[in-house]
């Protein structure tokens, strides 16, 4: 029994003294265990962000950048015809599409809605792509891809609102790994704190392990802070860009590059040098605008040549200086506070610089990324000003345009006041003599009033084509629509000048059918053009014919589609050369010397009339093998079967009328 008491008392020391020992190990595997493993979490996190987080929001940044160049692009293009500006609308797109594709697989590690996000920019991107830029695809005109990129806009203003959306996603993001940061260290607080309550032999331990812990943390923060404050800055580049894009003159961008600057780059102060120009003077920089403080005064000014804005912009590139203020460079400026660290950024386009702005330092440095976003602020700029510009050259030629129509205005009333009337009492004039009324004429007088008067009612006409033409050109035509019979009308006219083409020995041929389509437009206006072009071809072709048709066009001049009617005019004339086949239809414009009457201003008449009637006048010609003018006008039934669809023209052998 004492044996057995003793075994069981031994067995009892054993376990107790056991127990510490289990806790000991056990708050030294925790104190070690625990802490690695928040370690590891956190250190997991810092690893997403960095590789993850970062470069999704820079790719987005970029993203977005990129779009507003593609869509300069296009505009410019629209604007100047530049070829170029399609080269870097494409390198561009690659770019950005190279761009949506890593920002895929970086949202692919985030979360569902950044996928998702991800996914709808590349699709609203591809709408607006396809909107805008059809026109080029088919080699439009410019006015076309202007219009498609009007339209575009609402899916281009829809691509940016998916972007902001991805970039909040980011922010969300960043947050939640912030509150998980915090998390994992309360929790490791927590932990600590009993590990060592339980085993102090494990404290050494733990506070390694935790000192390591909190610099992660610390260093998680830090980054974290510094994305959102990179965040912040984005938004402020999106707003800047924004508020750029409303604005129309050279001063209001002036001032929006200041103070955006502030938050964009995350400056003290920012300054814009100017440069004046004025004959017999030397060049001069002045401040233009300031925001935020420690910047030089308004109006405040220095020579340009030998200045940092001079350095800056015969570089064309932002240039970082570290002790700006200081005369030890040599360069001028009418900064004066320093030394203090500062960006230089040159204002305008190559060849069109305008002035530099100056981004003065809040933490006595700037990093890369900080010059990085400058450069694209100064980018920003130079579109905004190259805006400004277009739009001020625009309203001054809309004024001259404007001046040259009143004048032309003031002149055809004052001629029609000062030359047609006392033209009109010189005829009647001669009518008086011609009818005998101051006495009797031999044949010999009676054929000199015939010819003064002949040569009175040109001059008449002549004033009343000037009319017409200032009319069309103002867009003050008479326009009646009415349905008008195609063949009925071609028969009228073939008629009326077949007399004018029998005494040339000219055969001429009208080619209808009786179930030609009825159109709605003006019958006055297209019977003019008709007689224009047909009293051009009788009186320009020596021998052979002229003949007049009328064809159902499923495509119209140009390639536009629709339904038209088509009305060829072709003659067997001298032709013309194909590069005066537009001069044709200039004012006064007439090909080589013709011993023709005529002022060259019919046909010009004939193709602002045809574009009033919401049609086209175009032509074909050889040297020597004749002219062909078509007219051209949308089609619309007056008769045809059930569906209401058009009626054909029917070709069928040409006759002469009789």
């Amino acid at each position: 029994m004492v044996g057995s008491e003793q075994d069981e008392s031994a067995h009892d020391r054993r376990a107790s003294g056991l127990i510490p020992l289990v806790l000991v190990v056990v708050a030294l595997i925790g104190s070690v265990a625990v802490p690695a493993r928040q370690t590891w979490l956190i250190t997991g996190l810092l690893r997403k962000t960095t590789q993850v987080l970062g470069p999704a929001r820079l790719h987005q940044a970029e993203l977005q950048s990129g779009l507003a160049q593609e869509i300069g692009a296009l505009q410019r293009y629209a604007l100047f015809g530049d070829t170029a500006d399609l080269t870097r609308y494409r390198v561009m797109a690659r770019r950005d599409d190279a761009l949506v594709a890593e920002l895929e697989t970086l949202a692919a590690e985030l979360s569902a809605t950044s996928s998702a996000h991800v996914a709808t920019i590349r699709q609203r991107i591809d709408t607006w792509r396809r909107a805008s830029g059809s026109p080029i695809a088919r080699n439009a005109s410019r006015a076309a891809v202007a219009a498609a990129v009007e339209t575009a806009q609402l899916h281009y203003d829809d691509c940016l609102v998916a972007i902001a959306e991805l970039s909040a996603d980011f922010g969300n993001e960043a947050s939640a790994r912030a509150d998980r940061v915090r998390s994992l260290e309360r929790f490791s607080l927590m932990s600590n704190i009993a590990l060592v309550l339980a085993a102090f032999g494990a404290l050494a331990s733990v506070i390694v392990l935790s000192a390591r812990e909190r610099r992660l943390a610390a260093l998680l923060r830090t980054r974290v802070d510094e994305e959102s404050a990179r965040a912040r800055r984005e938004v402020a580049l999106r707003e800047s860009a924004e508020a750029l894009a409303g604005v129309f003159t050279a001063d209001d961008v002036t001032q929006r590059i200041a103070r955006a600057a502030l938050d964009v780059v995350d400056a003290r102060g920012a300054f814009i040098e100017w440069v004046t120009r004025d004959a017999g003077v030397a060049e001069q920089l002045s401040v233009r605008a300031v925001a935020g403080t420690g910047v030089p005064p308004l109006a405040s000014s220095c020579e340009f040549a030998g200045s940092h804005a001079e350095r800056a912009m015969r570089g064309g590139n932002p240039e970082l200086i570290a002790n700006f203020g200081l005369d030890e460079s040599g360069a001028r400026s009418t900064f004066t506070a320093g030394p203090t660290a500062a960006i230089v950024v040159p204002l305008g386009s190559a060849g069109a610089m305008v002035g530099a702005l100056f981004i003065l330092s809040a933490h006595d440095s700037f990093r890369s990324e900080d010059v990085a976003r400058a450069a694209i602020l100064g980018h920003l700029a130079a579109l905004a000003y190259e805006k400004v510009r277009l739009f001020d050259q625009e309203i001054r030629g809309r004024q001259r345009l404007e001046r040259v129509s009143s004048s032309r205005s003031r002149l055809m009333r004052g001629f029609s006041h000062d030359v047609k009337n006392p033209i009109g009492a010189a005829d009647g004039y001669a009518e008086l003599l011609g009818g005998g009324v101051y006495g009797e004429l031999n044949a010999a007088q009676h054929e000199s009033i015939a010819r003064l008067r002949r040569c009175i009612h040109d001059a008449l006409g002549l004033i009343d084509d000037l009319h017409e033409l200032a009319r069309a050109e103002t867009g003050h035509l008479a326009l009646s629509a009415e349905m008008v019979d195609v063949a009925d009308l071609l028969r009228d006219v073939g008629e009326e000048y077949q007399a004018k083409a029998r005494s040339r020995r000219l055969t001429l041929t009208v080619d209808v059918c009786d179930d030609s389509p009825l159109i709605r437009t003006s019958r006055t206006r297209v019977r003019q053009i008709l007689a224009n072009l047909l009293s051009n071809a009788i009186k320009y072709t020596e021998q052979g014919s002229v003949s007049v048709s009328a064809a159902h066009r499923p495509v119209g001049p140009s390639g536009t589609d629709g339904d038209w009617v088509c009305i060829e005019v072709a003659d067997t004339g001298r032709g013309i050369p194909s590069d005066k086949l537009e001069f044709i239809f200039e004012e006064f414009g007439r090909v080589g010397d013709s011993d023709q009457a005529g002022a060259g201003l019919g046909l010009a008449i004939s193709r602002l009339i045809a574009q009033a009637l919401g049609g086209q006048i175009t032509v074909s010609s050889e040297p020597g093998s004749g002219s062909t003018f078509m007219l051209w006008l949308p089609l619309m039934s007056g008769a045809g079967d059930a569906a209401g669809s058009p009626r054909r023209l029917r070709t069928r052998e040409a006759v002469p009328l009789a």
